[in-house]
């Protein structure tokens, strides 16, 4: 039964990690607020024998946003994941 459940979720993804662009908006469905893709970059750059990581800095605004979490980082499966699931909407697709 698990290994059925993990197949379904593995299929319903619709967004991958080279869907994900410079400028891409989407709004938090919880709170409201928009968010832009500003910077894909690999935390794990400094160390030569691990392998990449993949992060993005999302400028956010909206109702539960303020100066002390405008600029956030998360990881690029993170953000997939919400997408996926249906956390964030794509504003521009």
């Amino acid at each position: 039964m698990l290994q059925k459940l993990i197949t379904l979720m593995y299929y319903a993804n619709k967004y991958y990690p080279e869907d994900l662009k410079i400028g891409m908006a989407f709004k938090d469905v919880i709170s409201g607020d928009v968010g832009i893709l500003a910077k894909r970059y690999n935390v794990m750059d400094g160390w030569p024998d691990a392998g990449p990581i993949w992060a993005w800095d999302i400028i956010w605004t909206g109702p539960c946003t303020n100066e002390s979490n405008s600029n956030q980082p998360y990881t690029e499966m993170g953000i997939l994941g919400m997408i996926n699931a249906g956390r964030l909407e794509l504003c521009n697709d």
